[in-house]
């Protein structure tokens, strides 16, 4: 793979995606040949929010909206499999170390709790954009790829902690029939829930180990309850993490391209080998 990430800073259309010093920093460190450091860059971004007004300790959230949007972009811009993303996540980790400012954003601390990224994310949780120009859907359907493959490794490397997420992709994934057989949108929906069991995976199934028999609260059972296809309880069990792992094979024999078939049948070998080393396979 080649070390140079192209990075854009507008879209296709020209509107700008990211804030141009967010970018220029971004771009430079992101090269896998880059010589600036992690901590270097965290520090940089850092200095980059206007200051409170009046002594206050709370900054507005319009700065915060336009960065981890801007993050999200550049995300959307590198495969999945490229190392830049595992950099672009290691970037996020350190901006959660940096020293307590004092200041907050809708309560939360900067940087610690990475203000508004939460609510960022669920801006892009409401499905990938349809076209009905081939070339353009293709684009889209890379991009909600790349996300999540982004989303899933800062989950597993502990920066932020959505817990339905993950069983939310899987569900719409596996546990329901609304992608066609050699569509792709049923190969983007694979490849999808796949980047979760690639990236987040091992965590999931360390939890179901510690606890296979999750007590949920009313609300937790109706945002995690199975999809048409699934009978089962809510949440990460025992029963649906088997059914995915079925369903992953199933579903890789429907899929439109060797990429997206070979990925899927990783994903179920990888279930496959931790149900027996972690689970026991029962």
């Amino acid at each position: 793979m080649a070390n140079k990430i192209e990075l854009q800073r507008k879209d296709i259309k020209g509107d700008v995606l990211v804030d141009e010093a967010v970018f220029n920093i971004l771009n430079d460190y992101l090269q896998l040949d880059s010589s600036v450091s992690t901590a270097q860059v965290a520090a940089t971004i850092s200095k980059l929010p206007p200051e409170p007004e009046d002594d206050s300790k709370t900054l507005d959230d319009g700065f915060f909206f336009d960065l981890w949007r801007g993050i999200v972009s550049i995300a959307e811009q590198i495969p999945y499999e490229h190392a830049a993303q595992d950099k672009l996540v290691k970037l996020m980790r350190e901006l959660t170390l940096l020293s307590d400012t004092g200041l907050t954003v809708w309560e939360l601390r900067l940087w610690t709790d990475l203000p508004i990224l939460a609510a960022v994310f669920r801006e892009y949780l409401n499905g990938p954009a349809q076209s009905k120009i081939a070339e353009e859907q293709a684009r889209i359907d890379e991009a909600w790829i790349r996300f999540h493959a982004f989303s899933a490794r800062l989950m597993g490397a502990g920066v932020i902690h959505f817990a339905t997420q993950p069983i939310w992709m899987l569900r719409d994934a596996l546990e329901e029939e609304n992608n066609p057989p050699k569509s792709s949108a049923l190969d983007r929906g694979l490849i999808t829930a796949a980047m979760y069991i690639e990236f987040f995976g091992a965590v999931m199934v360390e939890r179901l180990a510690a606890d296979p028999n999750p007590k949920l609260s009313s609300e937790n059972r109706r945002l995690l309850k199975g999809g048409p296809l699934f009978h089962g309880e809510p949440g990460l069990r025992w029963d649906r993490w088997e059914f995915w792992t079925r369903r992953f094979r199933e579903e890789a024999e429907k899929t439109s391209t060797k990429e997206a078939r070979d990925i899927a049948l990783r994903a179920a070998r990888l279930m496959e080998v931790w149900s027996e080393t972690r689970l026991n396979a029962r």
